[in-house]
C-alpha cells in the first residue's frame, strides 16, 4: 500500500499538469487578429460583386481570418494604381487591361477569373435584321474607344475592314432604341438585362461565337504581394471560391446581398443581372476561378492583331495557376 504522503505528491503532480496543459492549450488556440484586406472593384456595388459579397456575409472571408473592404470602382477610378500602391491588396481586372499593363513593366498577375466569359456583346434591335458581324457593313456602330480592339478583331475574323462601317462613341446606349445607330456594344448583364425589362428585344452577337474570347473580373495582385504572402492569398481565395459558389447557387438573394453594401439599389434588378451571369461564371468547363492557359495566349494574340500589344511579353507572367492548384488540389 502506498504512503498517503506518495498519493498527495502524485496527485498534485497530476493537478498541476492538467492545469498547466490546459493553460498552454488555451494559449496556443485563441486566434491570431483578423487581417485586414482590400479589394477593389471595377465599378461600384452591385451583383457583378455577389460572391464577394456571399463570402463577407456568410462568414467565409472571416472563417479565413480576414476582414474584406470593398473598394468601389468607377470610371475616374485608376484599379491597377490602387493594387500598385497598396491602397488594395487584391484587385479586378479585364484580362485586355492585365496584358498590356504587365507589357509595360508593371508587376500585375492574376491569380483567378471569375468572368470565365465576358459580359461584353454587340446589340441591335430585334427588328433590324442585324444578327452577325457581315451585317455591320455600312451601319454606324456605337463603340466604345476601349472596345474597339474587341470589334475590330471580330470583324476581322470575318474579313470586314474599318472602311466598311461608321463609328460613334459620344452616346449613350439608348441610342440604339432612338434609331440613332444600328448596333451598341454593352453588357448582356447590365444593357442586357436592363433592355429586357425596359420590353426592348435585342438580337446579341457574341465575341465568342467568332473566336474572340475575353475574361473579366480576373483577380489579381502584385507580384511582391504574392510572394511574400502566399497564406493570405490562398485564404482570400478559398474563401471567396466559397461565396461565388454560394451566389452560383442562390442567385435570387443577390439583391439582398447588394443591398448591404448600396441600401438604394433596385433589387430586382441585381437580381435578373446575376442570374444573367451564371453562365458566364459557371461554365461547366471546370471550377469557379480557374483560368485556362490558351484563353490567355489568345487574348494576347488578339492584342497583338490589333496593334494594342506592340512590346515584348512572356504571357505566362501575367497569371499563375499556383494558388488554383493549390486550393483545387490539381
Amino acid at each position: 500500500m502506498k504512503s498517503p504522503t506518495y498519493c498527495f505528491t502524485l496527485l498534485l503532480l497530476v493537478v498541476s499538469g492538467s492545469i498547466g496543459w490546459a493553460a498552454c492549450t488555451h494559449a496556443t488556440s485563441t486566434p491570431p487578429p483578423p487581417t485586414p484586406v482590400t479589394l477593389q472593384l471595377t465599378w461600384t456595388h452591385s451583383a457583378q460583386f455577389a460572391g464577394f459579397y456571399a463570402a463577407d456575409q456568410n462568414g467565409d472571408y472571416a472563417a479565413e481570418g480576414l476582414v474584406v473592404t470593398f473598394a468601389e470602382g468607377g470610371p475616374t477610378v485608376d484599379r491597377l494604381t490602387s493594387v500598385l500602391n497598396g491602397d488594395a491588396q487584391f484587385g479586378l481586372a479585364g484580362g485586355v487591361e492585365l496584358i498590356p499593363a504587365r507589357a509595360d513593366g508593371y508587376p500585375v498577375r492574376a491569380i483567378a477569373t471569375i468572368f470565365r466569359h465576358d459580359p461584353f456583346a454587340f446589340f441591335a434591335l430585334a427588328n433590324s435584321g442585324i444578327t452577325r458581324p457581315e451585317d455591320f457593313v455600312g451601319k454606324t456602330l456605337l463603340v466604345r474607344p476601349r472596345a474597339l480592339p474587341i470589334l475590330r478583331a471580330v470583324l476581322a475574323r470575318v474579313g470586314i475592314t474599318s472602311q466598311s462601317y461608321t463609328i460613334k462613341s459620344d452616346a449613350d446606349f439608348t441610342a440604339l432604341y432612338a434609331g440613332d445607330v444600328d448596333v451598341a456594344t454593352g453588357f448582356v448583364t447590365a444593357q442586357g438585362v436592363e433592355a429586357e425589362r425596359a420590353g426592348h428585344r435585342l438580337n446579341l452577337i457574341y465575341p465568342d461565337d467568332y473566336g474572340v474570347h475575353l475574361t473579366s473580373d480576373n483577380i489579381f495582385a502584385t507580384d511582391d504581394f504574392l510572394a511574400t504572402n502566399p497564406n493570405l492569398v490562398t485564404r482570400f481565395l478559398r474563401a471567396t471560391f466559397k461565396g461565388w459558389t454560394y451566389a452560383v447557387e442562390h442567385p435570387g438573394e443577390a439583391g439582398a446581398l447588394v443591398a448591404n453594401y448600396a441600401p438604394n439599389t433596385d433589387v430586382g434588378l441585381q437580381t435578373d443581372q446575376m442570374i444573367a451571369s451564371l453562365p458566364l461564371i459557371n461554365t461547366g468547363e471546370d471550377h469557379i476561378g480557374w483560368m485556362n492557359p490558351e484563353v490567355w495566349a489568345g487574348m494576347e494574340q488578339t492584342l497583338r492583331a490589333q496593334a494594342v500589344l506592340t512590346k515584348p511579353l512572356n504571357i505566362t507572367e501575367v497569371y499563375t495557376m499556383q494558388f488554383l492548384k493549390e486550393i483545387y488540389q490539381k
